[in-house]
């Protein structure tokens, strides 16, 4: 009763903070612009060319510019001022849709400028993304992050459900055009509302007075994250992890079709419980002490418990199997990934956090496009129940592996003194 009673003092303080909140209605302005975008730019593209080779040239510019842009935006977020780098990456974000609206409006589809929208949004929003985690620990107490970081994904992670079906529809009775202008406009508030967020905050000592190049700027950052063996092991397990995971949850619709036999409205309400289940488990962290085993927490979060389920919808491809499977391997992964978060914000330095999120967002990064390949070779292969039995079965090994590791084990991602 007192842990509850703590928590809904922490929950009330956090309402309470101005800035917080301007926060909360940045991430979730910008996230719904970005959930809109994504869904525009990929029928654009393949309803003007019905190319799915031009539809790959797109996806493969979006994640060659943000592993590029990963490294470097990390030692700038170390070097200026955070709030600032999330105006100015919004700015880019709603300046590169407005151009794109534009220029469709005017000229009609142009490959070209679409791949060029690509990459600036992809760039503004891998700089985004690491100021974004590394700036909210200037908003909060350290005993108020994870549920600062509940709410924050729990709300975005809602917000993104809602605007991947309202960027359908806008598509379906306005047309691209006007999902283009309204990703624009919502990242035009999100860089309103973090410029507001730079007037008000408090100014901080400068980082990086004597500045090295960027190269030794980000040998410093694996270098102390290399001493750090926790967080190292969990960041090296993203890459495994996200690898696995994305080989099958790319292919959801497939596993829908061919594997259930229904449609579309059946694949809406599945991924509608994934989002459920991550908002609810990211909101679950704070109420628990899962925290203090962090670690274990993200292993069992991001490995053991997708791969189980992944596994029971390989075994078992039925609708009620799928919905429940789903939610829990959100919920899961909402925990663990909550875990994850606060506990790096808690420990990385306030000097070093966008050198680490930016080195942990690379191991991230790096296995995606190869996800997207292994998947669809593996269920070319042998089809789409067996994949995602045989998925299961590599995270559920994969995820005991990394719990042998003793530093992981014993990862606390409490702040200093709890």
């Amino acid at each position: 009763m007192g842990g509850a009673r703590e928590g809904t003092k922490k929950g009330k303080a956090l309402f309470r903070n101005a800035g917080f909140l301007r926060y909360i209605v940045m991430s979730a302005s910008s996230r719904t612009a970005s959930s809109v975008f994504v869904i525009a730019v990929v029928w654009v593209v393949f309803e003007s060319t019905r190319s799915v080779i031009d539809v790959g040239i797109v996806a493969l510019a979006e994640s060659v510019t943000t592993i590029a842009f990963t490294l470097p935006g990390g030692v700038w977020v170390d070097r200026y001022s955070r709030s600032r780098l999330l105006a100015v990456s919004n700015l880019v974000r709603a300046a590169s849709l407005g151009l794109l609206a534009a220029v469709i409006a005017v000229y009609g589809f142009q490959l070209t400028v679409v791949v060029a929208v690509a990459v600036a949004w992809s760039g503004a929003t891998e700089l985004y993304r690491s100021s974004n985690y590394s700036y909210l620990p200037e908003l909060v107490a350290p005993g108020e992050l994870s549920d600062a970081n509940g709410v924050t994904r729990a709300s975005t992670a809602v917000v993104a459900s809602a605007s991947s079906a309202m960027g359908g529809g806008i598509i379906a009775f306005a047309g691209a055009v006007v999902a283009f202008a309204y990703g624009a406009i919502g990242f035009a508030a999100a860089a309103a509302l973090a410029l507001l967020l730079y007037a008000r905050s408090v100014p901080t000592q400068a980082r990086s007075l004597v500045r090295a190049g960027m190269l030794s700027e980000v040998r410093a950052g694996m270098g102390w994250l290399v001493s750090q063996r926790g967080l190292l092991y969990l960041s090296i397990s993203a890459t495994v992890f996200n690898f696995l995971g994305g080989a099958v949850y790319y292919y959801l619709v497939v596993y829908m079709v061919q594997g259930v036999g229904l449609g579309a409205f059946a694949l809406g309400v599945a991924v509608g419980a994934n989002v459920f289940g991550a908002a609810l488990g990211s909101l679950a962290l704070g109420r628990t002490g899962g925290l203090s085993r962090a670690g274990v927490a993200w292993v069992l979060g991001v490995g053991s418990v997708p791969g189980a389920l992944y596994l029971l919808m390989g075994l078992e491809p039925l609708l009620a199997v799928a919905i429940a499977a789903l939610f829990g391997i959100g919920f899961a992964q909402g925990f663990g990934g909550n875990a994850w978060l606060t506990a790096a914000q808690n420990i990385v330095p306030e000097g070093m956090r966008g050198r680490y999120f930016a080195i942990d967002g690379f191991f991230s990064f790096i296995g995606g496009p190869p996800a997207i390949a292994a998947g669809s070779l593996l269920i070319a292969l042998v089809g789409v129940l067996p994949a995602y039995t045989y998925i299961g079965a590599a995270l559920l090994f994969a995820s005991l592996g990394f719990a042998a590791l003793r530093d992981l084990w014993k990862l606390d991602g409490r702040p200093s003194g709890a």
